[in-house]
């Protein structure tokens, strides 16, 4: 991925590349991705088919989730 013009390199982790849809439906209602530079990086990797409704990715840090309803963010937890 590149980064935008003055910025370091942006590091993104796919944590897991896809999961059960029926287990996402709890985070549904989570805050949605908004970074615009983040749902361009998410949605250009589901939209390649790298991964699909499930999937766990890591941005900078923040982690995300591919629900049936959009990218959301994964609140914080203390084992995480």
């Amino acid at each position: 991925m590149s980064a935008p013009a003055g910025r370091g390199p942006t590091s993104v982790t796919i944590v897991r590349r896809d999961g059960d849809p029926f287990e996402t439906e709890s985070l549904e209602s989570a805050a949605p991705a908004e970074e615009p530079a983040h749902v361009a990086i998410l949605h250009k990797l589901f939209y390649d088919s790298t991964v699909d409704l499930g999937a766990l990715v890591r941005i900078e840090g923040r982690t995300y989730l591919c629900t049936r309803t959009g990218w959301r963010i994964v609140p914080s937890s203390p084992e995480r």
